[in-house]
């Protein structure tokens, strides 16, 4: 039996291959890693815009607790002393504007209206809170998503160079001495 030699191809095969692959590799780093990276920073930016939507609505819903606290107070003071028709014509007002209830007069039969309506009203300042939290969960998961794939085309990518110099340097190999 005679000696069977394996056929290596010529030098500029090998180095047309790699800078091939190189090529492809640095497009998978451009274009889709990029794209990627873009997706994840708009993602990063509603979840961030939810947060300071959270905190908004969580002053909302402390600054309604302090209107409760002055209508109490204003309550049991009207009680002891007499009580500026200003002050109470200003937190009359103050009501109105967070609960959207007219309060006509601050008084017993009131009161418990108008707690009512601050209630409701934390009540919404609490669903929207629910809402922006779960939607950032999910804009979480997306991103982890969206950066195990990245993760994935860097990989890809790297392979790709790494295996696209090894050709190149197969040229240097493939000369016979």
């Amino acid at each position: 039996m005679g000696r069977r030699y394996i056929s290596i191809p010529p030098p500029w095969v090998l180095v047309l291959a790699g800078l091939i692959l190189n090529i492809l590799a640095i497009l998978i780093s451009s274009l889709v890693v990029d794209s990627y990276n873009q997706k994840i920073s708009n993602l990063s930016a509603r979840e961030a815009q939810n947060q300071y939507s959270i905190q908004l609505d969580w002053n909302s819903v402390e600054t309604l607790e302090r209107k409760r606290e002055a209508l109490l107070q204003h309550m049991h003071l009207s009680t002891l002393v007499s009580v500026p028709s200003e002050v109470e014509v200003a937190l009359m007002e103050q009501l109105r504007l967070w609960t959207a209830v007219e309060v006509t007069d601050l008084s017993q039969r009131s009161l418990e209206t108008v707690l009512d309506a601050v209630d409701k009203a934390q009540f919404r300042y609490r669903e929207r809170i629910d809402d922006h939290y779960l939607n950032n969960l999910e804009i979480a998961e997306r991103i982890t998503s969206i950066q195990d794939k990245v993760a994935h085309y860097r990989n890809i990518a790297l392979f790709l160079q790494i295996f696209g110099l090894a050709l190149i340097i197969a040229r240097d190999l493939a000369r016979k001495p």
